[in-house]
């Protein structure tokens, strides 16, 4: 560094030096012709050049990237105004390092004796606080965009007023993110919906929440929100993520009013059906007690008597279905007794009507408990049709129950075709009829056996392979919970 001027006392060389090296600050004399007098060593180390050699020389020579920005500054100096914190930046074809550098600049006339004798220079290197907001900056961009492609939009608000809007939400709402900003919430919120918004704010909700939107003024859109607090220019605000519903209201009312039309059709026609169906059997049953027919007639009454039957049980299969969907499942009547009782009648009856499939029971430990008999009579009989439905011809089926310390399971073996994992994971939903098109039934016979193991407590799964067959597995315990 350059000997400090003689006119400085002794006294303060000490203070005055500290001061003139303070870090982060390169300090500077230029005389009238712009020739450095004075310089400390942030000053000096800018060309890297013995102090020696930079004394005397102009700012073209010492700094000639500089000069063309720096030369108009201290033309202003030396007309007398103070120039405080000017913003220069060197390119990196400008710098020996090849960097980007970006400076701050304040030169302040110097007078003495009332006359101006040159020019102190005070120069800052700010390429990393630059550096650093630019970054920020980076960031800031990199983080709205993020939230415009993870939600339609956002807002920021103080509970009254918008502070900031994305295009995407500016965009839902009909207008741009200026006309926005400054605006009143409410505004932009129907009328039944400003309540619900101001309660969420007050409360610091953090769980989505609907509100009717108004876009241009008077269309009103579905919105979910999902908001939290957040700082912003020193105070908590709300930031609201906001998501554009209308596709799944409009899916969702859809539905509703499907399964209503769905759920009364079926509630009806089951309702309905029974009666002419009574009618029908009672007078199948009359003929067949008279025994005046002859071969051909008995054997036609026995269709139409197996055709009656099965048309009970689908009826059977959609009350049942209707009183599951409107009640929230089944409901059973658990009483003591015991499966083996259930079983034996079950198996015995499918000897007669299905001599071509030996139904195999076996039965370990003890089965008595808690349940509602008539339902798992239901529930053994919709899985056996299921498995003579699926079932190779002449083969048998295997009925297995076993009697365990906390209840009982039960499984039902047959062989068929593989059950692929896809189609296990839907076998058991409403109107699910399989692959083999001669299967018999509206699809609901697996669905409502799962609703009855799960109305005693239970549980109902299938397993698939080839070697083995396809399995129906059912555990009950023994107390039944009611409905």
């Amino acid at each position: 560094m350059s000997a400090l001027p003689t006119v400085v006392p002794e006294e303060a060389r000490p203070f005055l030096q500290a001061l003139l090296q303070a870090s982060g600050w390169a300090v500077g004399f230029l005389d009238r012709e712009l020739r450095l007098k004075w310089a400390n060593e942030a000053l000096v180390a800018l060309t890297g050049q013995p102090v020696a050699q930079q004394l005397g020389r102009f700012i073209s020579e010492l700094w000639p990237a500089l000069a063309p920005a720096l030369a108009p500054l201290c033309v202003r100096a030396l007309a007398g105004e103070p120039v405080q914190g000017a913003a220069v930046s060197l390119e990196p074809e400008q710098t020996a390092d090849g960097r980007r550098i970006h400076l701050r600049i304040s030169l302040l006339p110097a007078v003495s004796g009332g006359a101006l004798a040159g020019i102190t220079l005070l120069l800052q290197d700010e390429t990393e606080r630059v550096r650093e907001t630019e970054l920020v900056r980076e960031s800031e961009t990199r983080l709205k965009t993020l939230i415009d492609l993870s939600c339609d939009g956002y807002l920021l608000h103080d509970g009254v007023t918008v502070l900031e809007a994305s295009r995407g939400s500016a965009s839902l709402l009909g207008c741009t993110p200026e006309e926005l900003v400054g605006q009143p919430l409410a505004r932009f919120l129907a009328p039944e919906s400003r309540k619900t918004a101001q309660e969420a704010f007050r409360a610091r909700q953090e769980m989505p929440y609907e509100l009717i939107a108004l876009r241009y003024g008077d269309l009103r859109v579905p919105i979910q929100v999902l908001a939290r607090e957040v700082n912003f220019r020193g105070k908590p605000v709300c930031l609201a993520a906001l998501w554009d519903i209308t596709g799944r209201k409009a899916a969702e009312e859809a539905a509703t009013r499907a399964e209503y039309l769905r759920e009364q059709l079926l509630g009806v026609v089951g309702h309905d059906l029974r009666t002419p169906l009574n009618t029908l059997q009672l007078g199948i049953s009359a003929l067949q007690l008279e025994g005046k027919l002859e071969d051909r007639q008995s054997r036609q009454l026995t269709i139409m008597s197996h055709a009656a039957r099965r048309m009970e049980r689908m009826i059977h299969e959609l009350l049942d279905f209707t009183r599951a969907r409107l009640a929230g499942g089944i409901p059973v009547n658990p009483l003591p007794m015991s499966l083996e009782r259930v079983v034996e009648r079950i198996v015995e009856e499918y000897r007669l009507t299905h001599p071509e499939h030996p139904i195999i029971p076996e039965t370990e430990g003890d089965l008595a408990g808690h349940w509602d008999e008539a339902r798992l009579a239901q529930l053994l009989d919709n899985l056996l049709q299921n498995a003579l439905r699926h079932s190779l011809h002449d083969t048998s089926i295997v009925l297995s129950v076993r009697g365990e310390p906390l209840g009982v399971t039960l499984i039902i073996l047959n062989k068929g075709p593989l059950l692929l994992p896809e189609e296990r994971e839907a076998i058991f939903e409403p109107f699910r009829r399989g692959k083999r098109p001669a299967g018999e039934g509206l699809g609901l016979g697996l669905y409502i056996a799962k609703q009855i193991a799960e109305a005693h407590g239970g549980r109902i799964s299938v397993e698939s392979a080839i070697e083995r067959g396809t399995s129906f597995k059912v555990w009950l315990p023994r107390q039944a919970s009611t409905r």
